[in-house]
């Protein structure tokens, strides 16, 4: 811009004369860049704007003018000896508005600046807060699903592993977790709004209650709840309290992942809220579990969760892709169809399947491409190496690798007899169930093969002399066994009938009757509650059974090697009243 040079009361011309300064009205000037020297400036204009090359006073001797783009300072020469040096007028309020103008830009500048600063720190605040909450040696949720594979599948502790342990209790979650297993968790909400670890929305099923948990207080579920897992899991068990959802965040977050479901919709929003409120960090180790139909799939995202959502068996491809945008791993049930499993699969994202309790559920689910387990039993399945070899069921605690028929079925499952039958177990379902002993499978196999041995009476003999109970023995797997049943692989069946006749059958896969090998053996007949005991030898070549509690009771070695698998478990026969069904105990297994 130009700037107004003169105009003031000191800008005149005027020439020294003695001792005197007289005014010279129309004198003319030209101006410079340099007191002595320098350039003459031309580029000029009156106060009218019209150009000027040099500069002429007024009738009273002022001067004023424009001098060229941003020059500031000038010198006029006037012809009378020596050059005046002149500062641009205007410069002062030039100066205040530029001034001003830069004042408000460093103000915005530190504003923004102040702002990222604050920004940048209450980012590394939290970064560094979270650091200390979650140990730099985390297993985040992206680094666990991004190793899953088919081949080395991800395990977690469906329930907190229910099937062996009390579900959604901090005695499952803490067992779980030593083990390294990321933690399924499900929560309802109480009278009081607090969130309680809890499957169902009534205490019914799992605890010593009855009703709906949201007509509870928090200090009446603290106080008067406790698991009915007994039935379940043995009487060795100590009954355990209800956890607050705020004391498995607080105890794990950040140690193992977490898969965390609001199971009834009062529970989505104070799930949320607490989560947003009191665990901004979660995102990084816990994962938003819901159901095909859930609205909660926005929230998850916007925070960044990874999301699982599972799926019914009557799920439309259509309803999938509604949704699809928002998942990031697909959920799918054991009971699915190979067929449905492998579409689901072909999406693209990872899989996991729930709930799997037995090694060939996970073998079956890789094959299909699925990448993790939601297993109620995880230490069983993701291992396949048997852990003992004899049994300890007086302590009346469920082992892992106890596979019923059913899971989470307490009928099902291997009941402890009370006294004075402590040490004895028995299946309380009929009729034709079995109950596979993973924990002792895969047999170890020495060089002249295996040795079963256990004992088994009948506390109320059967009514009719015919029928049996006993052992099975040699399958590949620990898919299901049932007498009379067409299983999904194949085996030998020990049975000891009513009448005391005891003889081996083989079984073939597919088929719903066995194959007598050897012939039958007369024993004495069982008497009403009293042990009898029994050896099993697989060679090689050869399979041998014995009642050891008489003399000369054996089929001999029969030359039969169709199966040597590793896996054997207990058999209701064909024993059709509870009243009557078989115990056993003692179990030892031995390498020959």
């Amino acid at each position: 811009m130009r700037h107004l040079f003169g105009g003031t009361t000191s800008d005149y011309a005027m020439q020294q004369v003695g001792n005197q300064l007289l005014l010279r009205p129309g004198a003319t000037g030209q101006v410079w860049t340099a007191v002595n020297g320098g350039t003459q400036l031309t580029d000029l204009t009156d106060t009218g704007g019209v150009p000027i090359t040099s500069v002429v006073a007024a009738a009273d001797g002022s001067v004023a003018f424009y001098g060229p783009e941003d020059v500031t300072e000038a010198f006029i020469d006037f012809g009378f000896g020596r050059r005046y040096t002149l500062i641009a007028s205007d410069i002062a309020s030039t100066v205040s508005s530029r001034l001003d103008s830069l004042v408000a830009t460093a103000a915005d500048d530190a504003a923004t600046k102040a702002a990222a600063a604050q920004a940048a720190a209450i980012s590394t605040a939290a970064d560094n807060a979270a650091a200390l909450y979650l140990p730099s040696a985390i297993t985040t949720v992206d680094s666990l699903i991004a190793a899953a594979t088919p081949v080395a599948p991800a395990y977690f502790a469906h329930r907190g592993g229910g099937m062996v342990r009390p579900e959604h209790t901090l005695a499952a979650y803490r067992a779980a977790a030593a083990m390294r297993y990321p933690l399924e968790v499900s929560v309802n909400v109480d009278a009081s709004g607090e969130l309680w670890c809890l499957h169902d929305s009534t205490v019914d099923r799992t605890t010593n209650r009855t009703g709906l948990l949201s007509s509870y207080t928090t200090e009446e579920v603290s106080q008067q709840i406790e698991t009915n897992s007994r039935p379940l899991l043995g009487a060795g068990w100590e009954e355990q309290r209800l956890v607050p959802l705020r004391q498995v965040l607080d105890e794990f977050l950040g140690k193992v992942p977490i898969l965390l479901e609001p199971k009834a919709n009062d529970a989505v929003v104070p799930c949320q809220q607490l989560l947003d409120a009191s665990y901004p960090h979660a995102p990084r180790s816990v994962i938003w579990k819901a159901h095909i139909g859930t609205l909660s799939l926005p929230w998850a995202k916007a925070r960044g969760y990874r999301t699982w959502v599972y799926l019914d068996s009557g799920t439309s491809d259509a309803t999938m892709d509604e949704k699809d945008s928002m998942v990031d791993y697909w959920g799918v049930n054991t009971t699915f169809t190979d067929t449905r499993i492998g579409q689901v699969v072909a999406r693209g994202k990872p899989v996991f399947a729930w709930s799997v309790y037995r090694r060939s559920q996970v073998a079956r689910l890789t094959g299909l491409g699925v990448v993790g387990m939601m297993s109620s039993d995880p230490r069983y399945v993701s291992t396949s190496a048997p852990q003992r070899t004899a049994s300890r069921w007086d302590l009346q605690i469920k082992e892992p690798g106890c596979t019923p028929t059913i899971d989470y079925d307490p009928d099902y499952t291997l009941e402890f007899a009370p006294a004075p039958d402590v040490g004895w177990v028995s299946i309380p379902a009929l009729p034709f169930q079995s109950v596979g002993l993973g924990t002792y499978c895969p047999i170890a196999v020495g060089a002249g093969g295996y040795r079963i041995s256990f004992d088994m009476k009948y506390k109320v003999l059967p009514g009719t002399t015919t029928l049996h109970a006993g052992i099975y023995f040699g399958k590949q797997s620990d898919d299901p066994y049932r007498f009379g049943t067409a299983n999904a692989t194949g085996g030998y069946h020990l049975v000891m009938r009513a009448n005391g006749q005891m003889q081996v059958y083989r079984h073939t896969a597919a088929s719903t009757s066995g194959t007598p090998i050897g012939s039958v053996v007369a024993t004495s007949a069982p008497v009403a509650d009293t042990a009898m005991s029994f050896q099993v030898d697989v060679t090689p070549t050869t399979v041998e059974v014995r009642r050891t509690d008489g003399a000369g009771w054996t089929t001999g070695a029969v030359a039969d090697t169709t199966y040597r698998g590793g896996y054997f478990g207990l058999s209701n026969g064909s024993i059709d009243d509870a009243g009557n069904r078989p115990y056993w105990r003692n179990l030892v297994v031995t390498q020959l």
